[in-house]
């Protein structure tokens, strides 16, 4: 009895460790990953197939609005390549996001990484940690991300200088 009693309770030990995953996940990743390279590659027209006619995106820019249509959020990534060149992001993890209601994983990715890139205006380059999220639905597209981290600290790092 006792022998048994041991083997449950490392059995349930065992199992409450284990971390539930969502089964899109990985394929999420891989999703994220391609977003990535085609942002850097500043191709606005697949980086616009990529995302849902619905969809809801935060920049990361102080006092900017949730953006809540397509056009929008391809203003606001094509605004980063008529501002920079040689745009590059380097994951430092992508993780797996978590429904807000429930707190189970619900096959959205979240990565931190850092940016780097270099101001048409003034040559001058840049180097930024941010944070992002993306939620996708059931056809592979986004409907659902956005960007944290110091965006106008960025640009005002790379402005021209005062003459």
């Amino acid at each position: 009895m006792k022998h048994i009693i041991l083997i449950f309770t490392a059995l349930l030990l065992l199992t409450s460790c284990t971390q539930n995953t969502n089964p899109s996940f990985e394929k999420n990743v891989e999703l994220a990953k391609t977003w990535f390279s085609t942002f850097e590659s500043e191709d606005l027209e697949t980086i616009s197939s990529m995302f849902a006619e619905e969809v809801e995106y935060q920049g990361a820019f102080y006092g900017t609005e949730l953006m809540t249509t397509k056009e929008q959020v391809l203003g606001y990534m094509g605004g980063w390549h008529a501002a920079m060149d040689s745009i590059t992001y380097t994951p430092e993890n992508f993780l797996p996001g978590v429904d807000p209601e429930t707190n189970l994983p619900n096959g959205s990715v979240r990565t931190y990484g850092t940016w780097r890139g270099t101001s048409v205006a003034s040559g001058k380059s840049f180097e930024a940690k941010f944070y992002h999220y993306m939620t996708f639905n059931d056809n592979g597209l986004i409907i659902n991300g956005g960007d944290y981290g110091d965006a106008m600290g960025v640009m005002m790092a790379v402005a021209p200088d005062a003459e």
